[in-house]
């Protein structure tokens, strides 16, 4: 769950061959990226919605 800059390229090669696989995997990849930067920028007051697009 590193930054998307923070990849090497093989990870990002990776990464996008999983998502391209699975679309839940990609989904619960963009949520969770998501909800960390909403963690990481104290966003709280966009938690609620996070969890009605995580449901």
């Amino acid at each position: 769950m590193r930054p998307c800059d923070a990849l090497t390229e093989s990870q990002e090669e990776r990464l996008l061959q999983v998502r391209l696989a699975c679309p839940d995997i990609a989904r619960a990849c963009d949520l969770a990226r998501t909800f960390a930067d909403l963690v990481r920028h104290q966003r709280g007051h966009l938690l609620l919605e996070w969890i009605r697009q995580a449901e």
